[in-house]
């Protein structure tokens, strides 16, 4: 089977009130784990307060088709196809889409992943964006639980 692994990012386009932004995430990573559970992609996404970041693997037709129907919608704007390469294994093949915010307390992956104190994906290369995102998911689903605060969860590895 081929596989492609399309990384891209965009600007925010959702509301910066921490709550609702966190209930928009959520909706988005919802969706998103429904659609690609029925299409076999699997990935994952990192955001801030300015950016998205995501991963997407599986099928090149799938995930050429979702890359697409993402590109159009209205809570990015300024998407850059950072890279669509063939794969031989998925990097992310637990998740049919992880989530996870860049938190203050993360300010070590992001200077070891951007080299720099201020995560700009458009200063990175594909590479240092999935490494980043993976990095970003994992230290996320380590910490404690925060009651209250309205960060996405990650989603559930699938079986």
């Amino acid at each position: 089977m081929s596989l492609l692994r399309v990384v891209y990012y965009s600007r925010r386009r959702v509301d910066q009130d921490q709550d609702a932004s966190a209930d928009q995430m959520a909706d988005i990573l919802a969706a998103s784990i429904a659609k690609n559970r029925l299409r076999g992609i699997t990935g994952a996404m990192i955001m801030d307060r300015r950016w998205f970041v995501q991963v997407l693997e599986g099928r090149s037709a799938d995930v050429t088709a979702a890359y697409e129907r993402i590109a159009g919608d209205p809570r990015h704007s300024d998407i850059v196809l950072a890279d669509s390469t063939p794969i031989d294994e998925r990097r992310f093949p637990y998740w049919w889409m992880a989530g996870a915010a860049i938190e203050p307390q993360m300010s070590d992956l992001v200077r070891r992943w951007c080299e720099d104190t201020e995560f700009d994906p458009s200063r990175m290369t594909p590479r240092r964006l999935v490494d980043l995102t993976e990095a970003v998911v994992t230290a996320y689903m380590e910490r404690p639980p925060v009651l209250g605060h309205g960060h996405p969860e990650a989603s559930q590895p699938h079986a």
